[in-house]
């Protein structure tokens, strides 16, 4: 998709924005938003192969905003191919991500979680944080992912992102390619949650996780 910038900023202060997402009246009016408010060079893709293209072109941006959503993203594989293609800087960011997968995104090495909801005073301070190599977490997310309502029911925090994988509809081997495990120890996870969930099996663990408002 087309660039849009602001004539009346130092260009040399501009900050290159890649923002990821295919509902398009939402990243025209942040679009729109951002350069008037900030004269960010801001560009925009509707997929993750779109948005490789556009980082092949531009050399670099200074941050990537990806939701979570968008087409190619491939659970969270996309993150990784424009985390790699950009040597970094890549945020997730979403109105629907749950700090799970905010945390299996900053284990890929995202540069943070910026939620669609944020103010566009903060999301214009998120974006200058991110570009000056820090990560940003809002502080709401922070305190949320403070009461790992997993530990509800003595699941470890890695028996909770195996059970996140399952309530997607991932197998066995796809979870294990998904957090870099054996199969084998994928499927005693998947055993150790059911006991500790008292389901009987796979099925009724996402059931059981769903109803108790872990995801």
């Amino acid at each position: 998709m087309r660039s849009a910038e602001a004539s009346s900023h130092d260009p040399a202060e501009r900050l290159k924005v890649l923002l990821v997402d295919d509902h398009l009246l939402l990243i025209e009016s942040i679009s729109a938003a951002l350069v008037s408010e900030y004269g960010f060079h801001v560009t925009a893709a509707t997929d993750v192969d779109s948005a490789l293209a556009e980082v092949d072109k531009a050399g670099h941006f200074d941050v990537i905003l990806l939701d979570y959503d968008v087409p190619g993203m491939d659970s969270l594989a996309g993150l990784q191919r424009l985390i790699d293609a950009n040597n970094g800087a890549v945020a997730l960011f979403s109105g629907v991500a749950n700090w799970t997968v905010v945390e299996r995104a900053m284990d890929r090495g995202a540069s943070g979680f910026v939620p669609k909801t944020l103010p566009l005073r903060i999301l214009g301070h998120a974006i200058r944080f991110i570009a000056d190599g820090e990560t940003y977490l809002p502080g709401d997310y922070m305190r949320r992912a403070s009461t790992e309502k997993g530990k509800d029911y003595g699941l470890k925090p890695r028996e909770f992102k195996v059970l996140a994988l399952l309530c997607e509809g991932k197998q066995n081997k796809e979870i294990g390619r998904e957090l870099g495990m054996d199969e084998v120890i994928v499927k005693m996870d998947v055993k150790s949650i059911c006991r500790k969930l008292d389901a009987r099996n796979r099925t009724q663990a996402v059931i059981v996780a769903r109803d108790s408002g872990l995801f």
